[in-house]
């Protein structure tokens, strides 16, 4: 079909301008109807070195979009009569001792990130690391009464899978699902065999700082693992397998001739689901959301130099599957490709190629100009510039740069000069507009500034602020800084920093102190902390500024 050939041109050529937007090497993208792949599009490289493209048949890891994998399996455990989603998981495992100071955290909890669990860092990598920690850190809020997303409780659903089933979660989602649907180039385990036939993953080279386009990108660290939360490797052409099987409501043959889900457990799925605060609805290991008067179902995917999203539309029986090395949104390059092959089925005219904003366009750009006063005696002149911003300091100006591949660009812009890059400038608002902004340990107080005087810190708290390292390779790096009275964490990486709370017992909450964030600090070295402890994971001071 002619027009829908020319629709995956477009899809590609919508690749391309994401790429170069991108902090990612290349990417392969798929479509599918209930019957078979509508067509294939990919750009650059699987790895840069020995410049291989990336192609179809190119294995990514697809991160999280493996919680619902697990969560289908666990639902086939329920239509089987072996598994209760709403007993404590400590009855399912008793050897697990997790906390419940708040009552019992059910599977239903974890499949829905309500437990009150805290999402987990990779210091401790793998099952056993992470309940070893979330024994010492437990819940802040009683489950079921808030989403908190939640690494680690997935891989508590695998360990129950595990229990109830008798075979390692891997090997449990192999015979129950990449079997079945022929997803024969697709392992549930990443180890180091993987790599012979792999795309090689990518990030920015700088990890003090946040990733800007002109950063030149790295091999990422490999990593191994097998847990529930994320450790399935695929490709489009795999996944597009996976993608018919939620279009078709779990109604494919297994390796009997049966459903691989029934129609009461696909219902399950989302029957239960919660509001997320972000996407719209979360059910078990899937969310919805209402896109353009259509319903998506789906999920996305990051890992240590991949990123991945699955979007099926039910109404319209498509799917489609997006997967890259390396970072940067994929939500509006995979809407265009939809929107394209939607066009190119009906006959109708084709949208014209997708393509991101300008880095440095940032809409409204009117309501963040002005003078900003530092708590350090600087001043932060902000004005228009064409159709963004420049921010000056003393003799040095820049250019504020967005994420041009987010939709909406936020409050937060990056700093494009060496000078300033180490740190994004933060605005923040009140009723009334933009009243201050931050970057680094400054306070600027805007000239519509009308809030609390900030108050003079506990003289401890000067012994916090400074850049803390670990081995983590997903969050290498962490800063406190001390601002406006307070402290503050914030992350390099994608990770959400904000102001310290002080708690009684000495910790800190990273804002609301019912959400499962917390930052305590030990050691003394020269009269300044040694150590930053964050939900359980250990970032030690660098000598680095």
């Amino acid at each position: 079909m002619a027009g829908l050939q020319e629709a995956f041109e477009r899809a590609g050529a919508g690749l391309e301008h994401h790429l170069m937007a991108s902090h990612a090497a290349g990417a392969a993208l798929a479509v599918t109807d209930r019957e078979e792949i509508l067509g294939v599009a990919v750009r650059g490289m699987a790895d840069v070195a020995s410049a291989a493209p990336v192609r179809p048949e190119t294995r990514f890891q697809i991160g999280s979009i493996s919680k619902s994998f697990s969560a289908i399996v666990a639902m086939q455990e329920v239509d089987g009569g072996r598994l209760d989603l709403h007993v404590s998981v400590n009855e399912l495992l008793p050897w697990l001792e997790l906390p419940e100071p708040f009552g019992p955290i059910t599977m239903h909890h974890l499949l829905t990130h309500t437990g009150g669990l805290h999402t987990g860092t990779e210091d401790a990598p793998g099952f056993a690391g992470a309940i070893h920690l979330l024994r010492s850190y437990p819940p802040t809020s009683a489950p079921g009464e808030r989403y908190h997303y939640s690494n680690d409780g997935y891989k508590i659903v695998g360990a129950v899978l595990e229990a109830v089933t008798g075979h390692p979660i891997h090997e449990l989602l192999r015979l129950r699902l990449l079997g079945p649907l022929g997803m024969t180039s697709s392992v549930a385990a990443i180890t180091d065999e993987i790599w012979t036939d792999h795309a090689t993953g990518y990030e920015p080279l700088l990890t003090d700082r946040p990733g800007q386009l002109r950063h030149p990108l790295v091999p990422a660290p490999r990593i191994v693992s097998n847990t529930a939360d994320g450790s399935i490797v695929s490709n489009v052409v795999d996944m597009c397998a996976y993608a018919r099987l939620l279009l078709a409501r779990g109604d494919l043959p297994d390796e009997r001739g049966e459903r691989i889900l029934s129609e009461e457990g696909f219902t399950r799925l989302m029957a239960s689901a919660v509001d997320d605060g972000d996407h719209g609805r979360y059910g078990y290991g899937l969310w919805n959301e209402e896109v353009d008067g259509r319903t998506w179902l789906g999920h996305s995917g990051g890992m240590v130099g991949y990123t991945a999203l699955l979007i099926t539309v039910p109404e319209e029986g498509l799917g489609c599957v997006m997967l890259q090395n390396g970072g940067g949104d994929r939500r509006s390059v995979v809407g265009a490709a939809l929107a394209a092959v939607r066009a190119g089925l009906a006959g109708e005219s084709l949208p014209a190629p997708w393509a991101p904003p300008a880095a440095t366009a940032i809409p409204d750009a009117g309501r963040f100009a002005g003078t900003y006063a530092g708590e350090d005696g600087r001043t932060l002149l902000v004005e228009t510039m064409e159709d963004g911003l420049s921010m000056a300091i003393g003799p040095v100006s820049a250019r504020l740069e967005r994420d041009p591949l987010l939709i909406e660009p936020g409050e937060t812009f990056l700093v494009a000069h060496p000078a300033f890059e180490r740190f994004p400038l933060e605005f923040r608002s009140d009723g009334t507009g933009v009243v201050e902004a931050f970057h680094g340990d400054t306070w600027f107080r805007g000239e519509r500034y009308r809030g609390p005087e900030p108050q003079e810190p506990d003289a401890a708290w000067r012994r916090h602020p400074g850049l803390y390292r670990n081995d983590d390779p997903w969050n290498p790096v962490l800063r406190i800084v001390l601002r406006k009275g307070g402290l503050a964490i914030m992350w390099p990486t994608d990770e959400e920093g904000g102001d310290l709370v002080p708690l009684e017992d000495g910790s800190f909450a990273i804002g609301d102190p019912s959400f499962p964030r917390r930052v305590r600090f030990e050691g003394d070295v020269a009269g300044r902390s040694a150590v930053t402890v964050f939900d359980g994971g250990r970032w030690y001071r660098s000598f680095e500024p």
